[in-house]
């Protein structure tokens, strides 16, 4: 049986890795929640098999956006 892939929160400035998922709606809301717990401007991504496929960043103003990832 294989086992599924997970997806992985990780903050890109200090490279900590949170937390880990099956899901990437949950993976979601964990980095979207620790975003809004952080610094403006310290990004958190989600990676999914060595990639980064999401990633939130908190604006100056409060507000968490998510920026293209490329």
């Amino acid at each position: 049986m294989m086992t599924p892939s997970t997806y992985s929160i990780i903050s890109e400035t200090t490279e900590d890795r949170f937390d880990e998922t099956e899901n990437l709606d949950d993976a979601i809301r964990i980095a979207r929640g620790l975003v809004q717990k952080g610094q403006a401007g310290d990004p958190i991504s989600i990676e999914h098999n060595g990639r980064v496929v999401r990633q939130f960043v908190l604006t100056p103003a409060g507000v968490v956006e998510e920026p293209a990832v490329g």
